[in-house]
């Protein structure tokens, strides 16, 4: 790989995680809240049978709050990430109580739950919530640099995509590569965008 890119790459990683970072603790908590308000308008998320969601680190969008409310809920299946090696894989639980800390301190499934599997959930009726670092409005998004969630939906690229974002996460264009997951939709406080 060229070495100006990676340290492209790197360089708008660092901006715009400061960028999220400085945001207070308050704002990112209203923030998150519009952000997944606006998911929720989503025809995918709300056709969804299976949601495969991050559970935040960090600065991230607060995703937490909003899957134990949909796991009081009981109307759609969720799955959350582990890091497995060098790939994530998704289980699925019934309760925040079904999760303990993991792979850098971020939270993931204890052990035994069910593995997802497209083959017995109809991956056409699912979404995948993304996190990132650095996002564009053509929905292209930079993770952290591993390539976990790029490998995932590279198997499983009938899944629907959608990333949440701070504003302030949003690059007016990235550098993007052939292995470089495209997502469906991208997700902020002020709206949606969609893969044209």
């Amino acid at each position: 790989m060229n070495q100006s890119i990676v340290m492209t790459k790197q360089e708008l990683r660092n901006r715009y995680l400061q960028r999220r970072n400085d945001l207070s603790v308050q704002e990112r908590k209203e923030k998150s809240i519009q952000v997944l308000q606006n998911l929720q308008t989503l025809p995918e998320f709300q056709k969804a049978e299976g949601v495969l969601i991050y559970l935040n680190y960090r600065s991230e969008v607060e995703t937490i709050p909003f899957v134990e409310e949909l796991l009081q809920k009981r109307e759609k299946r969720i799955f959350v990430p582990k890091v497995c090696g060098m790939d994530i894989r998704f289980y699925e639980i019934t309760s925040i109580e079904d999760v303990k800390s993991g792979y850098q301190g971020i939270l993931e499934p204890k052990e035994g739950m069910e593995e997802f599997s497209a083959q017995k959930l109809d991956a056409k009726n699912c979404l995948i919530v993304l996190p990132g670092s650095v996002f564009d409005r053509k929905c292209n998004r930079m993770g952290y640099g591993k390539g976990f969630y790029d490998r995932f939906m590279k198997l499983n690229p009938q899944i629907y995509g959608a990333g949440l974002s701070f504003d302030c996460q949003v690059a007016p264009v990235l550098p993007v590569q052939a292995h470089d997951y495209r997502m469906n939709a991208l997700i902020t406080e002020s709206g949606c965008y969609f893969k044209e």
